[in-house]
This record gives C-alpha cells, sequence and structure tokens, in this order.
C-alpha cells in the first residue's frame, strides 16, 4: 500500500516538503523548450505555449500552487490516512503530461541530431 500512497500522493508530498518543487519542474520543462526552440530558431508566439513542455509546466505551477492553498486551508498532510480524490484525478493527468513533455523534448533533441548529421548536397 506504500508504493501506491507514493505514486498517488508523492507529488503533493514533494510539494508539502518543499513548497517550490512543482515550480522546479515547470522552470526545467519551459527552459528546455526555450532553449530548443531558440535552437531551431522558432518564433516564439501562442503556439510555443502549445508545445508539450511548456503545457506540461504550467500545470506543474498550477498543480504546486493548488497544493499550497490546500496546505493552508487544511490541518491534514497529504496521504495521512485520508483518500483526497482531487489527487487520485490530478496526479495521473501530472505524470501523463510530464511523460509527454520528455517524449517530445528527446524527439525535438533526435532530430536535431539528424539535422546536423545529414550531408548538404551541392
Amino acid at each position: 500500500m506504500d508504493l501506491v500512497s507514493w505514486i498517488f500522493f508523492g507529488p503533493a508530498k514533494l510539494v508539502a516538503a518543499w513548497q517550490y518543487a512543482g515550480i522546479l519542474f515547470a522552470v526545467v520543462l519551459i527552459g528546455l523548450q526555450v532553449w530548443l526552440s531558440t535552437r531551431r530558431g522558432v518564433r516564439f508566439d501562442h503556439n510555443f505555449f502549445r508545445e508539450a513542455p511548456v503545457f506540461a509546466g504550467l500545470l506543474w505551477v498550477i498543480f504546486n500552487l493548488y497544493e499550497l492553498q490546500v496546505a493552508a486551508t487544511s490541518n491534514q498532510n497529504p496521504g495521512s490516512g485520508t483518500l483526497r480524490m482531487d489527487l487520485i484525478i490530478l496526479v495521473p493527468i501530472l505524470y501523463v503530461l510530464t511523460v509527454a513533455a520528455l517524449v517530445s523534448i528527446c524527439a525535438q533533441l533526435r532530430s536535431k541530431r539528424a539535422d546536423k548529421q545529414e550531408p548538404t548536397a551541392k
């Protein structure tokens, strides 16, 4: 049962342990996407926010702020025996979008490497 508790309450426990943990994830994900977009020479417009790392980073910020609000209005610790239905819904979404962001980053890095390795025909 402890594994299930960490799966569903892990991000909330992380934010409870260090209140800016979600912000750190967001900065890393969005920062990587800014770096990749800059390397590709992509213009920063509204499509930038549609990139998976940026979207997942914004979700981490929202989750972090939400958990701070829950902690401020509640006297209970996350995963302390109480069933929080919000985490059972939100955390899998957070995991899926974070994995999608990592896959997107890896795909962008691979495509950049493939572009460098292809010889140009003249």
